[in-house]
């Protein structure tokens, strides 16, 4: 069955994962099921494989499995938006969904000059309504406020996040409140006086949700430095989360555990959630964070005219304050293999093995995946350079899932406390 139904047969690239069919795909926008379909939405430039204009793509499906393609959701057309509907969340109120969206403005040599923060509502899921600017761009930060996400508090009031630039270049998670869902006030910033490690010089794509009875904070810093001798932070830029509290009257978040990147491995950005009918929490990330020049280098580009997918969607749970994922199991139809016949999971499959031994895969020209004792390492020649980079985790790696697309694989291992996204051509 067709992951994608209505994508002529020639452009179903993928097994598992959802792609464009023409230009660049990133951040997944608006997760939601609405009136009896998931929606996903995504950052979409079908006019070239570059990030210089943005509208919301988007798929729906019945089932979490197979997918349909629709025509754009939201495209420029305002003055606040003239450059790109650049990324946001969804929510359902009232039996419609609200979408809330950064809208970007370029000036005339194309150089991104404002951001506002922007809504649009719908009666179907498909067809939407702009409500235009919701308030003024905060004083003290940059343009580079975006990516709103809201959520109802237990006090009954509105809450919405935002990743933030402030002046002093250090980024910031800000905080809006509201009692109407349409007036909303500034309670400043989320995490003032925390997380100081990890700020970097912009938190993007913030998200506060509940699993398992815990509060997390998910955000992607821009700028952190790479920190080689303990295998973290070593992509252009990282994604991680906190288990914490959100503190409704002070509008502060005290974290409760340390900074851990969702993903350890080299492909995987901007996660988003939705909720299920039946109260999972289900996320996609952005398997696509690279410079421009190994954009330019990936052979999807010079072969189909596109670029990027999105992940497996993935079934969060929250373990001894650790973060776990696996693939939902509606996608799942899993090999099992003996440790004497792994080289076969490097064919387009997903696969399931458990063993002490060490071994090596090897897919397409260019990626190595090997484990030693309890360590397991992603080595790949990078495309631009031709120098090999690694990405580690090390725990309990016998029992292991892998999803091997086209061009991505994903591993799951550690009892889903680690895993590892990674492109390969």
């Amino acid at each position: 069955m067709p992951l994608v139904t209505n994508d002529a047969e020639q452009q179903r690239y993928e097994n598992y994962h959802l792609y464009p069919t023409e230009g660049l795909l990133n951040d997944p926008n608006g997760l939601v099921y609405f009136k009896g379909k998931y929606h996903v939405f995504y950052q979409l430039n079908p006019k070239a494989c570059d990030h210089k204009y943005k509208e919301w793509g988007h798929f729906v499906s019945d089932d979490l499995k197979t997918w349909e393609r629709l025509e754009t959701a939201l495209e420029p057309s305002l003055a606040d938006d003239a450059a790109g509907i650049y990324s946001g969340a969804a929510y359902v109120k009232d039996d419609k969904l609200y979408v809330f969206y950064t809208g970007n403005v370029r000036d005339a040599e194309g150089h991104s000059v404002a951001s506002a923060q922007m809504w649009a509502v719908s009666e179907d899921g498909v067809h939407f309504e702009k409500l235009g600017t919701m308030f003024p761009h905060p004083e003290g930060y940059t343009k580079d406020v975006r990516d709103p996400m809201v959520w109802q508090g237990e006090n009954g009031h509105y809450f919405m996040v935002l990743g933030a630039r402030p002046d002093n270049n250090i980024g910031d998670i800000i905080v809006y409140e509201s009692t109407d869902f349409e007036n909303w006030e500034l309670r400043g910033s989320m995490i003032e006086g925390e997380l100081a490690d990890v700020r970097g010089y912009m938190l993007e794509c913030p998200g506060f949700i509940e699993v398992d009875g815990k509060q997390i904070l998910m955000f992607s810093p821009q700028g952190l430095e790479p920190d080689h001798a303990n295998h973290r932070y070593e992509n252009i830029h990282n994604t991680g989360y906190v288990i914490g509290h959100f503190d409704e009257e002070t509008a502060h978040f005290t974290p409760e555990s340390e900074f851990k990147e969702v993903d350890d491995g080299f492909e995987f950005y901007a996660p988003q959630t939705m909720i299920a009918p039946n109260g999972r929490r289900i996320m996609w990330g952005w398997a696509g964070m690279m410079t421009p020049e190994r954009e330019a280098a990936t052979s999807t580009i010079a072969d189909a005219g596109w670029v990027h997918v999105l992940t497996v969607p993935r079934e969060l749970h929250v373990v001894d304050n650790v973060m776990t994922q696996k693939p939902i199991d509606e996608i799942l139809d899993v090999t099992e293999l003996e440790a004497h016949n792994l080289q076969g999971a490097t064919a387009v499959g997903q696969y399931h093995f458990n063993t002490t031994d060490d071994w090596s895969l090897v897919f397409g020209d260019d990626l190595r995946l090997e484990r030693r004792g309890d360590e397991l390492s992603m080595i790949r020649n990078q495309w631009e350079s031709g120098e090999y980079e690694i990405r580690q985790v090390t725990g309990d790696v016998d029992d292991m899932l892998l999803i091997v697309d086209v061009d991505i694989v994903e591993v799951y291992t550690d009892q889903g406390r680690k895993v590892m996204t990674a492109r390969y051509f």
